[in-house]
């Protein structure tokens, strides 16, 4: 099979495919060499064979990077086969067992440092689906939603905003103000206005959105979670360095009851505490969390991922403010990162 685009594709993480998928990728390449593509009806039958085989995949958690080389295998499948269910006319709205797998597909391009091609398959798959099964759709909002996550990710929150806001919208007018997919959505825009700077507003959005969720969802729950942290996000931004502080610590023990010890949302809720102690002018505190981070880091998402730069280049941050700029120089293998 033959790439539908070359195209730049993200961080992979040295763990081994897994069998299943190695087996539908084979299959699936089998598929097309077998193939006689003598016409129309011949191409539309191998496409939705291939399709069919790839929904047939157990589903992997794609924010587990542990799974990541098997989501890069996958994701050069299902760009491939997206290129040539359009030539045949095959739909990639069914069955939903592949919706399912193109979002799972998406939410791995966004974990793993791959916006950039997950922008271009998000668009894709989004303007297929809207057409086929309709723009209120819960998948076709899941599609929407994975592409405002992948520009957000790319650096366009200017072009994230308004999908957010299109998401938020249709979701509160289809299942209520008060579903958990809607609590979702108000959590990814008050997300991207905190980025943008709308930081009076975000505080509105992120507080209301906590209380919401917290009595509907209960205080563990990953969207609770994940809107504690844009909350303490506002108040770091407003300048209420304390008291985000004291949430981002909350967030974190609830991440290390939820998600592990060592996952990237825990280590990713550790790195905000740090961050912010830092800012506090407790460097040396911020140098020790950070030290700590970055060989965690390194082993779970890879040497290259944007969270391990990141934390390098907090930890060399923090030396410098300590007036140790040797040991700053060593976080980047000894040369200065002027």
């Amino acid at each position: 099979m033959k790439d539908l685009v070359d195209l730049p594709q993200p961080v992979d993480v040295p763990h081994p495919v897994d069998p299943a998928v190695r087996q539908a990728h084979t299959d699936v390449i089998g598929l097309f060499r077998e193939s006689r593509a003598d016409g129309p009806a011949e191409l539309e039958a191998v496409c939705r064979a291939a399709r069919d085989r790839l929904a047939a995949l157990p589903p992997l958690d794609a924010q587990d990077p542990r799974t990541w080389s098997s989501y890069a295998l996958l994701t050069k499948d299902v760009q491939t086969l997206i290129g040539y269910l359009r030539e045949a006319g095959v739909p990639s709205s069914e069955p939903d067992h592949f919706r399912a797998l193109l979002i799972r597909v998406l939410c791995y391009l966004y974990e793993a440092d791959g916006a950039a091609p997950g922008v271009l398959l998000a668009e894709l798959v989004h303007r297929d689906w809207e057409a086929r099964i309709g723009e209120s759709h819960h998948d076709t909002l899941r599609a929407l939603e994975r592409l405002a996550a992948c520009l957000f990710a790319r650096g366009d929150a200017e072009k994230a905003r308004p999908l957010f806001e299109r998401v938020l919208l249709l979701r509160s007018r289809a299942f209520g103000d008060d579903d958990p997919t809607t609590l979702l959505a108000a959590c990814n825009l008050g997300a991207c206005m905190t980025q943008l700077g709308d930081d009076r507003a975000a505080f509105r959005l992120n507080d209301d959105t906590v209380r919401r969720c917290e009595r509907r969802l209960g205080k563990d729950d990953e969207t609770t979670i994940l809107a504690g942290g844009n909350l303490a996000s506002s108040l770091s931004r407003l300048g209420q360095l304390r008291k985000a502080l004291a949430r981002y610590r909350d967030i974190h023990q609830r991440r290390r009851r939820t998600s592990g010890e060592n996952s990237l949302l825990t280590l990713g809720a550790e790195a905000n505490v740090a961050n912010t102690l830092d800012r506090l002018g407790d460097h040396d505190a911020a140098r020790a969390i950070n030290a700590a981070l970055l060989p965690k880091f390194e082993s779970a998402a890879g040497k290259d991922h944007s969270a391990t730069k990141r934390t390098r280049g907090r930890l060399e941050a923090n030396l410098r403010a300590l007036g140790r700029d040797e040991e700053a120089d060593e976080v980047n293998g000894g040369i200065p990162n002027f």
